[in-house]
């Protein structure tokens, strides 16, 4: 069995309306579940979630009190297109 690939992305988020780094955990979960990851799941430094041949964990650096980067990370079958599906979700992600 061949070990898969490791895809990264980076995504920055930042606002005046993040209140505290229990926002950015809740956006990274909610935007996991809708890219149709299953099993997503808060661990102490990152959410991760799978589908049926592809797994993915969210974790973030904190720029400043209210600028995060976050770090996507995802292996397997599907890793580049859910990568990009769930970056571009984060991406398009405000704060009210």
């Amino acid at each position: 069995m061949a070990i898969p690939s490791l895809y990264w992305r980076r995504v920055n988020l930042a606002s005046e309306a993040i209140e505290s780094d229990n926002d950015i955990w809740g956006v990274i979960k909610q935007q996991m579940q809708a890219v149709g990851l299953s099993d997503v799941k808060k661990n102490p430094n990152d959410v991760n979630g799978h589908t049926q041949d592809t797994l993915v964990a969210t974790t973030f650096v904190k720029l400043a009190p209210k600028s995060y980067a976050l770090i996507i990370m995802a292996a397997g079958n599907h890793a580049k297109t859910i990568r990009d599906q769930l970056g571009n979700k984060l991406e398009n992600v405000k704060f009210l």
